[in-house]
Parts: structure tokens; C-alpha cells; sequence
């Protein structure tokens, strides 16, 4: 039988670990607490974090084993602005090289191989890189679609805006880009430069654009890829969905909520947000759904992806994953290392959870969530062009630098 003294030593040494394991849990949590609070001031995180917290998703759970997934990776894709043609030339063939290599180890549970969509600068206008890139597109490696900094053409103003992107649909037609190659129609996806859709930042660097949005679609523009994203207030408030927006000529971020993509209500003549996943943990972690220096990638991050449920409402069980890169930047982390374990890692995810892997671009994925608004369903494969078809520098190839005369 223990004594008295004994016993009064054990209470003691348990009372001691007891409050070093209470201080340990008031260090963790409240650090996590600023580190979380830090996070929603420097990213402005508020701006949608309420309606994340507060959504509430009117389908019913599907099971792992009945799930489509539907993968998307695109690119703001940024090799070497107008006074680095050369370089830039250069870099990007390395680039591609390297890409091919991966893609061709890697394929999913329909037998396509990884496929990226590279959203190109206009701004940056590079007759070689545009070149190398319609090749990669004709090699089946991805697709090419319009990337714009706004701020660095200077010249563009709200009235002289559609011009301007008429031009700049015209340079990407001439490499085979934004045009069907079974009925010659305009047709590109679009992510913003520094994320300012429809001046969603404000200040005066948005050019007043209030308008952008029509006139995207006026000539052709089906999809925004731009978010999500953090350290901006032009993230939108609605999250983690697909949903289309009417455009206010006169007021700015109109995209900041629509109508959600849902089976029996096609929209026609606006253009779909198609969002990337976004989370917020305790830990004071923010997933937005990038593959950069910072952040990189991690296997935890697929769950994260996946139960994010970006799905067309009516239509649970084909789920949508898209991330994004600025590739060019985060080269040496991209193409040395983490893309190929982040293929490898969502493969085996998806084997496990016995979810159907699906590689798609911008363009395919669009289709297949139209064709769930027309009310299709089963296989997502059988989709793959069915509003927009193969623009024509996947089927033929392009000599665009001899026919225009640029070299």
C-alpha cells in the first residue's frame, strides 16, 4: 500500500504534467487563433470567409465509389514579358520539354494522359512561345487560353477595351487558339491579370472596366478561371461553386455572386465562374487550391481538394477540381518535384477512395458541366466537347510565325 507521502508525490507530478499539457494547449490554440487572425487581415480573408463558414449545399451526400473526378490544372502562364522575347523563347521550350515527361507518366482511369491549359498573357505576346504552345496543344498536352495583365497595357481603357481584345483574339487565331475546328467559332477561356476581373480590385490600376464581362462574352469568352485566390479583395464572396454572372455595365466585381450551375437551367449568353477549391483551417492554414514556391504541394491537400464538392447542384456526383500555377516562377518546384507527386498522390487517393479520375483542360471540363445543366449524366468522358469543340490548332498544325510574318 502506497503512503501518504508517496501519494501526495504522484497527485503533485500529475498536476504538474497537467498544466504544462494545459499551457501546451493554450500556446498551440492561441497561436493558431493569431496566426488565423493574421491571415484574415493580410489576405482579407473576411471578404468571403462568412459565406464559406455559412453555405449550405442542398444535394444529398453521393458515396466515394459512385464520384466522377473531374481534374483541371491551368497555368498563368508568364514566360518573359515583351523585353525578355528571347529568354522567354528559350525557357518556355525547357518548360515543355520537361512537361511532356510528366504528362506521359501519367494517365487516368480512362486512359488520357495529364493535360494542362495554359492561360497566356497577351500582354506578353510572344510569337515562339505562342508557336511551341500550339504544338503542345496539337501533341494532345493541353490547351491554350487568354491570360491579360490589364495593367501593363496602359492603353486600355473601357472604351477602347473590345477593340483592343478583338486584336488580341485575332493574334491567338492566327497560332490555331480561341477558334473551332469544326465550325470556325470564337470561342477561349479567360483568367485576369493580378486577379482584377470586371476592376474587382478597385483603384485606378483596374482601367474602370466596369464591363469587362459582357464584352468577354460578347466575343466568345465562356469561362473565368481566375479564382480562387487570396491576398485580394477581388477574391468574390461565393466559394467553392460554379455559378454564372450577369454582368453590371455600370458597377464593378459583378461577379461576386450569379446564379449556381444547376442541372435543368442552362444559361446561356453569361459567363461561368469556374472556382477552385478553398478551406479554412483552425490551424490558421488557407487552402485556395495552388501548386507554387509557396504554397507547395502536400498529399493532405487532395482531401481538402476533393471534399471542397465544386459540383454542378442536381449533379453531386461529378465533383470539379481545379488548381493553378504561375508556373514559369515556380518552375524549379513545379516541374523538379511536385507536379508529379501531386499526380501520383491524386491517383492514389482516388484508389483508394475508389473515386473515377478523370484529366480534363478548362475547355473539356466546361463541357462537361453543360452538358449536366442539359440534364446528361453518367460517364463525364462522353462529354468532353460537347458545347465547345477542339479549337484548331489541336487538330491541325500551325505555321502561324511564317503566315503573319512574325518571327
Amino acid at each position: 500500500m502506497k503512503s501518504p507521502a508517496t501519494k501526495t508525490k504522484n497527485h503533485s507530478i500529475l498536476q504538474r504534467i497537467l498544466v504544462v499539457l494545459l499551457l501546451a494547449c493554450v500556446v498551440f490554440f492561441g497561436f493558431n487563433a493569431l496566426k488565423l487572425g493574421w491571415a484574415f487581415y493580410r489576405w482579407d480573408v473576411g471578404t468571403w470567409a462568412y459565406h464559406f463558414w455559412t453555405a449550405e449545399n442542398p444535394d444529398v451526400a453521393v458515396p466515394d465509389n459512385e464520384k466522377h473526378l473531374i481534374f483541371v490544372m491551368v497555368d498563368h502562364y508568364e514566360h518573359g514579358g515583351r523585353r525578355a522575347k528571347e529568354r522567354g523563347a528559350k525557357e518556355n521550350e525547357i518548360w515543355c520539354d520537361k512537361f511532356m515527361e510528366i504528362s506521359d507518366r501519367h494517365e487516368d482511369d480512362y486512359g488520357n494522359n495529364f493535360r494542362y491549359t495554359w492561360f497566356y498573357p497577351f500582354d506578353h505576346h510572344n510569337d515562339k512561345i505562342m508557336e511551341r504552345l500550339s504544338k503542345m496543344a496539337y501533341g494532345g498536352y493541353g490547351e491554350v487560353e487568354l491570360h491579360w495583365h490589364l495593367v501593363s497595357d496602359s492603353d486600355v481603357n473601357r472604351e477602347n477595351f473590345t477593340a483592343k481584345l478583338s486584336e488580341a483574339i485575332e493574334w491567338f487565331q492566327s497560332y490555331g487558339a480561341f477558334i473551332t475546328a469544326e465550325d470556325s467559332k470564337t470561342a477561349f477561356a479567360y483568367v485576369a491579370g493580378i486577379w482584377d476581373l470586371d476592376a474587382g480590385r478597385g483603384g485606378t490600376e483596374t482601367h474602370g472596366i466596369t464591363d469587362q464581362i459582357q464584352k468577354l462574352v460578347d466575343q466568345g469568352c465562356y469561362a473565368d478561371f481566375t479564382f480562387s485566390t487570396i491576398g485580394t479583395n477581388a477574391q468574390p464572396s461565393t466559394v467553392n461553386s460554379l455559378y454564372c454572372v450577369k454582368d453590371d455595365p455600370d458597377e464593378p466585381k459583378s461577379y461576386d455572386t450569379g446564379q449556381p450551375s444547376t442541372v435543368g437551367q442552362t444559361v446561356d449568353n453569361q459567363l461561368l465562374i469556374f472556382q477552385g477549391p478553398s478551406a479554412l483551417s483552425w490551424n490558421g492554414d488557407i487552402e485556395y487550391g495552388a501548386i507554387e514556391n509557396d504554397p507547395r504541394f502536400e498529399p493532405g491537400r487532395i482531401s481538402k481538394w476533393i471534399d471542397a464538392n465544386i459540383h454542378v447542384h442536381g449533379r453531386p456526383e461529378w465533383v470539379f477540381v481545379k488548381v493553378y500555377s504561375h508556373g514559369a516562377q515556380s518552375q524549379d518546384v513545379v516541374l523538379a518535384h511536385d507536379m508529379d507527386w501531386m499526380l501520383a498522390s491524386l491517383r492514389e487517393e482516388c484508389k483508394q477512395r475508389e473515386i473515377k479520375l478523370h484529366f480534363m483542360s478548362g475547355r473539356e471540363a466546361f463541357n462537361v458541366i453543360k452538358s449536366a445543366e442539359d440534364g446528361k449524366q453518367g460517364n463525364p468522358e462522353d462529354y468532353r466537347d460537347y458545347q465547345v469543340g477542339k479549337y484548331r490548332n489541336m487538330v491541325e498544325q500551325t505555321q502561324a510565325a511564317s503566315l503573319t510574318g512574325n518571327q
